[in-house]
């Protein structure tokens, strides 16, 4: 993340703008048709790292997810990294200080055990 990134995203807030009800709806949501997926996570400094196949259908997802997820959950820095022959592609957030509790609290509690999120 650039420094310029990292002082802006210092800036905001570390919220998302939806209503409880929509929260619990994208979280459900999320976690059963995007990150059912998920290949593997890396924990980073400042969040997580995710690992997807790397076919057309995935790219669409996650591409999908991340303009939905700028609008309402605007600290969020996205990177999608497309790996050499046709290989996964990863789909790293990171933020601020709060980031990754933020994140392992967004899924569901399956998820995060299986991936070790926020346990470690």
């Amino acid at each position: 993340m650039s420094a310029e990134t990292r002082r802006t995203v210092k800036r905001l807030a570390i919220a998302c703008e939806l209503s409880e009800e929509g929260k619990s709806s994208r979280r459900e949501e999320s976690s059963r048709e995007l990150f059912s997926g998920c290949k593997d996570v890396k924990e980073l400094e400042d969040g997580y790292e995710f690992v997807f196949p790397g076919g057309e259908e995935w790219i669409k997802r996650l591409t999908r997810f991340v303009t939905s997820e700028r609008e309402c959950c605007r600290f969020f820095a996205f990177e999608l990294l497309f790996e050499p022959d046709l290989g996964p592609v990863l789909l790293r957030m990171r933020g601020p200080a709060g980031t990754k509790e933020f994140l392992a609290g967004q899924f569901t509690e399956e998820f995060a055990r299986e991936h070790s999120l926020g346990l470690g």
